[in-house]
Order: C-alpha cells, then sequence, then structure tokens
C-alpha cells in the first residue's frame, strides 16, 4: 500500500516535471497562476504587496515610504522612460515589454528568474516636476510566493546604479 501510495506520488511529480519541459516554463507558470501583468501600478495609492515579495523605488516626494530614492533626470519624461526601457532590455535578457505603449511617460515589463523562471513584473513611470526635471517611479514585485529574497530590489538598484 505505501509502496503504491509512493509510487503515484513519484509518477504525479514526474509528470508534473514533464510538462514544466514541454510546455515550457514561462507558460507553466501562467498556466497555473495567470498572467503576471494585471495592468499598470497605480503609484498614487501607494499599494502595495501584501507579502514581502516587492520593491519600491521613487523620487523624493513622488511616494510613500520606498525602498530607495531615485535621483531626478533632466530629460523629458518620455526620453527617461526609453532609456530605462532600454537598459532594462539590455540588462535582462527575460524581460519582455508587455504595455501598449499609449503612454510613453509609462513602461510595463514581465520578467522571469533564471532557473524556474518565476514571473515578476516591473513598472517605471516617469512625471515633471516643479523644477523642470524628471522624476522617476518603479515597483517591481514577484507574482507568487511571500518572499522573493530581495530579488526585485536588487533588479531595481542594478537598474537605477551608474545612471
Amino acid at each position: 500500500m505505501i509502496k503504491t501510495i509512493a509510487l503515484v506520488l513519484v509518477s504525479l511529480i514526474g509528470i508534473v516535471l514533464l510538462a514544466f519541459v514541454l510546455i515550457g516554463r514561462e507558460r507553466s507558470w501562467e498556466w497555473i497562476a495567470g498572467s503576471p501583468d494585471s495592468g499598470q501600478h497605480d503609484f498614487s495609492t501607494g499599494a502595495r504587496s501584501a507579502t514581502p515579495n516587492d520593491a519600491l523605488a521613487c523620487t523624493a516626494g513622488l511616494c510613500e515610504n520606498p525602498d530607495f530614492e531615485i535621483a531626478a533626470v533632466d530629460d523629458a519624461p518620455q526620453v527617461a522612460i526609453e532609456r530605462l526601457s532600454q537598459r532594462l532590455l539590455k540588462m535582462d535578457a527575460l524581460a519582455r515589454r508587455v504595455d501598449d505603449r499609449t503612454n510613453p511617460a509609462k513602461a510595463r515589463f514581465v520578467t522571469h528568474s533564471s532557473m524556474l523562471r518565476f514571473p515578476d513584473v516591473i513598472h517605471l513611470e516617469a512625471r515633471p516636476l516643479p523644477d523642470g526635471r524628471t522624476g522617476l517611479m518603479a515597483y517591481a514585485r514577484a507574482q507568487l510566493g511571500k518572499s522573493d529574497l530581495g530579488k526585485n530590489r536588487a533588479r531595481l538598484e542594478a537598474l537605477f546604479a551608474g545612471r
């Protein structure tokens, strides 16, 4: 009886692993958990994930309680977003842009962890500041799990390092 149960469990695990290989890890997670892209993050509400699997970074005064601050830039909002988008795509081969590009001051990306391809979403937004400069906001969150082990914060820190 115990051997039969163990054999069934091992078979089920094998089937799941085979499905991940045949379907693909990214598509498998989407099939299990739905699309990681749930639309543009609303920075004005300050809403964050209920679990510690996200990161928030903003220019001073643009959002409450960021994990770290981003310096304002001299570029126009649309130029700043395009530069950040290009930088993100160069540094993360798994990232793909998913927004419809109707607002050039915003961008949204889905990316995946390297091994198991857990999905994460990255939101970028730029706003003009009263001094004529452009403020930046970035929010990254994991779709699955309760912790991302700091991966989203590290991703945003790398994106804004050395600009």
